[in-house]
């Protein structure tokens, strides 16, 4: 019986967090959704600022050297989706020797590169809460590597 009751005290402190908008600061920052060829693209959580918690990571060329790159043809539709809370401010970028390139996204997607080769990439996104004043709720980057092979 204490067992349900303490339970129950969880769900409604949830709750009550819930409602006041910090259960997301509890949790982190919101996670994307990344496809290629309609297949998920793993990704890693990388350096962010959420609610009071700050981390910072490695670039991605470091932090996805013992990992596995997706599969994607070339020039292949990426899209990334955040379901439920877009960011205000996304940006990407590809890295080659610790080098970034700006890649453009449009309408959250963006083209895999034409040659083949492994390619590491950096997402970033802002949720800020005035642009003006650059007031942020928090910002996150993400990053994954995509390997890419032959054509669409």
């Amino acid at each position: 019986m204490k067992r349900v009751g303490f339970l129950l005290g969880i769900v409604l402190v949830l709750l009550m967090l819930s409602a006041c908008g910090s259960v997301d600061k509890l949790m982190g920052p919101p996670q994307p959704k990344i496809e290629a060829n309609g297949e998920a693209v793993t990704f890693y959580q990388s350096s962010y600022c959420w609610g009071n918690t700050c981390a910072d990571y490695a670039g991605p060329e470091m932090m996805l050297r013992d990992k596995e790159a997706n599969q994607a043809a070339a020039n292949a539709t990426i899209t990334v989706d955040f379901k439920g809370k877009e960011p205000t401010e996304l940006s990407l970028s590809i890295f080659r020797d610790g080098i970034p390139s700006e890649v453009e996204i449009v309408d959250n997607s963006f083209q895999a590169p034409e040659a083949e080769g492994i390619y590491y990439y950096g997402l970033s996104a802002a949720w800020l809460r005035n642009k003006e004043t650059r007031i942020t709720e928090g910002s996150s980057s993400y990053v994954f590597a995509l390997e890419v092979k032959g054509t669409e």
